[in-house]
C-alpha cells in the first residue's frame, strides 16, 4: 500500500471518529469500511498498524472513551443505569460494556461513576 493511500485511509479514520457512528450498535469492519468507501483489508491494516490493535478494540475503545467524556462532562449520565450506559455507547450487552470499560479505564464502570459522584460533591 503507498504513503498516500494510507495517509487517506487515516484521514477517514479521523473523520469516521468525529461522526460518532462508531455508537452504532451493528457495527463492523465491512460498514465501517463500506462507509469510508475503502477496501475492508485496508482498513483493517491501517488500523492495526497506525492505532496497534485489531478493529474490535479499536471501536471498543473509542465507544468507552465516548462515555467516559459524557460522565466527565454531563452529570446527568452520572445517575444513569450502568444497561443504559451500554446501550448509549453501542454495546450489545451491558457485561461486555463493563468488562471493556474496566480494561479501557482500569477500574469497573460503577466505580468510575461513584468516583465522579464524589468529586462532584466536593466541589460543590
Amino acid at each position: 500500500m503507498s504513503e498516500a493511500t494510507e495517509r487517506s485511509i487515516m484521514k477517514s479514520i479521523k473523520e469516521f471518529e468525529k461522526s460518532q457512528f462508531y455508537l452504532n450498535k451493528d457495527l463492523s469492519l465491512n460498514t465501517v469500511a463500506g462507509e469510508l468507501g475503502i477496501n475492508n483489508r485496508y482498513l483493517s491494516y491501517v488500523i492495526n498498524k497506525n492505532k496497534s490493535k485489531d478493529f474490535a478494540t479499536y471501536i471498543n475503545e473509542l465507544r468507552i472513551n465516548y462515555i467516559v467524556d459524557r460522565l466527565k462532562n454531563d452529570s446527568s449520565y452520572l445517575k444513569y443505569k450502568i444497561s443504559y450506559l451500554a446501550d448509549e455507547a453501542g454495546f450489545s450487552s451491558h457485561s461486555r460494556f463493563s468488562i471493556t470499560f474496566k480494561k479501557v479505564t482500569g477500574v469497573s464502570p460503577m466505580n468510575f461513576i461513584a468516583y465522579l459522584q464524589q468529586e462532584n460533591e466536593e466541589k460543590e
